[in-house]
């Protein structure tokens, strides 16, 4: 079932387009990491998806509503954490909880209680008096304790010592583990989307530069190096990333096949030949406009 479907989705402002035909399909239960640089579009697809801003052109349903028509029904079941805080500086903490408990009848207490001794959270103190780190901490457990069918998160952990970030992102893998919860959040930190994620999707320049399954793209996206004798190039029949190097010696990037461009090059008798896996730092810089850090070979 898709919880989240995009088709041609696009955002123009004035001559800029910030997101270009996004075709997105987010299965329920699923852990979806939505990657990509600053400007990418990152903000303005989640701010289409809740119905905040309307699409130029394309389609996007949440939960089987249409987020053109039906923003705020999507709000009513939708956990949503923006990268900049949206809280009331004036209440206490006591007061947002209380708040936000009387608009959202699937409020968990016990849960509620959970976070809240988790987060260490003063009661009594007013959250405009509270540090970046506890305000976040405050956002998440107001977007988490009505157990949404979804969390929409924007850089969840911006803010969070290591010791409370290890902390959430356990949290959020026992909740889906526990509800079928599916999540949709952005990050800046490749470990945590490696950590929690099972799907991903890399935004550039406003468009879908690869979407899949984190296993799959660990699996066909690889680098290979090659020394070959008395090779001035390299050409390849299998369709590949890129090629790069020179005098004989080349870092050949493969998305699929590799087992095939493995057995076009071992047909030309290379002097060395090495396979190397890719984070998913690596994978993001393929497909965000660079290369990622040289990687270590398979053993």
């Amino acid at each position: 079932m898709g919880v989240i479907i995009t088709k041609g989705l696009s955002k123009v402002y004035g001559t800029k387009e910030a997101v270009a035909d996004l075709s997105l399909h987010v299965q329920q239960g699923s852990v979806f990491g939505f990657l990509g640089p600053n400007g990418s579009g990152k903000s303005t697809t989640v701010k289409m998806l809740l119905g905040l801003r309307a699409p130029s052109r394309g389609t996007a349903q949440v939960l089987g509503f249409d987020s053109s028509r039906e923003g705020h029904l999507i709000g009513q079941r939708v956990g949503y954490v923006p990268e900049l805080g949206n809280l009331y500086p004036q209440l206490t903490v006591q007061a947002c909880i209380d708040l936000v408990r009387g608009l959202r009848p699937t409020w968990d207490e016990a849960y509620a209680r959970h976070l809240l001794n988790m987060f260490e959270l003063p009661l009594k103190q007013r959250v405009g008096r509270l540090s970046k780190g506890m305000q976040r901490q405050l956002a998440l457990l107001l977007a988490m304790a009505p157990r949404p069918e979804l969390l929409i998160l924007d850089e969840p952990t911006s803010g969070l010592d290591p010791i409370k970030r290890q902390e959430f992102l356990q949290v959020l893998m026992d909740g889906v583990a526990d509800t079928g919860q599916t999540v949709f959040f952005s990050s800046h930190n490749m470990t945590e989307v490696e950590r929690v994620a099972d799907t991903v999707g890399i935004l550039y320049n406003g468009r879908l530069a690869v979407a899949g399954a984190l296993d799959d793209l660990k699996r066909n996206v690889k680098r290979i190096r090659v020394v070959l004798p008395n090779k001035e190039s390299l050409q390849l029949k299998q369709p590949l990333r890129s090629i790069e190097g020179s005098n004989g010696q080349w870092i050949v990037t493969v998305e699929q096949g590799v087992d095939m461009v493995l057995a076009e090059l071992r047909a030309m008798q290379p002097v060395a030949l090495e396979v190397y896996d890719l984070s998913l730092e690596d994978i993001f810089m393929i497909y965000a406009g660079g290369e990622g850090c040289e990687p270590g070979a398979n053993q």
